[in-house]
């Protein structure tokens, strides 16, 4: 099994070397076949920099660099789209460059896909997961946001709005992923599910990033995750 990890950076000069450093660290000692996919999202700091620096030490890690445009702290769903793009493992694991996603559960996440699921979760809100120091009310906001969806659609799993998560190459390919930023998150785990894919999760624990400045925007956020919903409800009725 080839491992592809898919990581997303805007202006994250204070957490990239570290993030490139425990992915490749974790990986290597697992004796994993690997590559690391970094994708710098428009920065205007130090990170592609940084990020090239790697490419030139570590054949293995494959920057993507995303230039031009606005907005540019509204661009991770694009982000995670042209780097799983230009992946070439079998099996994509998404992990967030800010460093909030553990490790460990990367063996976790490619153990079930190995077990026969499609699309695995790092999940906060399952027996044995944590959203750790993650603030409540976003706690609260996302953890009902998979609870909508496990209502509306009937999803297996208990957190679709965090973005750290494992699947199959064919997966991603087989859909069209219409959201540019962090709606991307429910919206692929929606068209996967309604598309027939086999879900999974394991439990992981949340970590807040103590360097560099957050990109969410919580309640735009919401708003966004609700367009996603009614979009996929029409579109599930309109099939039916």
């Amino acid at each position: 099994m080839n491992v592809s990890f898919v990581i997303p950076f805007h202006n994250e000069e204070d957490n990239a070397a570290a993030m490139l450093d425990r992915v490749i660290q974790f990986a290597t000692s697992h004796k994993w076949n690997f590559e690391v996919v970094p994708v710098d999202d428009r920065s205007n700091d130090n990170t592609p920099q940084i990020l090239d620096r790697y490419a030139k030490k570590y054949p293995n890690v494959k920057p993507v660099h995303r230039r031009g445009g606005v907005d540019l702290g509204n661009t991770i769903g694009a982000a995670l789209k042209d780097g799983t793009k230009a992946a070439t493992g079998d099996v994509i694991i998404w992990t967030m460059g800010d460093m909030s996603d553990d490790t460990q559960t990367y063996k976790d996440i490619v153990d079930k896909i190995s077990d026969g699921y499609d699309l695995v979760f790092g999940s906060r809100y399952m027996p044995g997961g944590s959203r750790g120091n993650l603030d409540v009310l976003k706690a609260f906001l996302s953890s009902n946001g998979t609870l909508l969806a496990r209502v509306l659609f009937g999803v297996p799993v208990h957190d679709i709005t965090n973005a750290f998560r494992g699947f199959k190459k064919k997966v991603f390919d087989s859909l069209q992923l219409r959201s540019t930023s962090f709606d991307i998150s429910p919206e692929f785990a929606l068209r996967a599910h309604l598309a027939g894919f086999r879900l999974g999760e394991v439990p992981t624990v949340y970590t807040n990033r103590d360097r560099g400045v957050p990109k969410f925007k919580l309640w735009k956020m919401v708003k966004a995750y609700l367009k996603i919903y009614w979009c996929l409800l029409k579109e599930k009725f309109t099939r039916n």
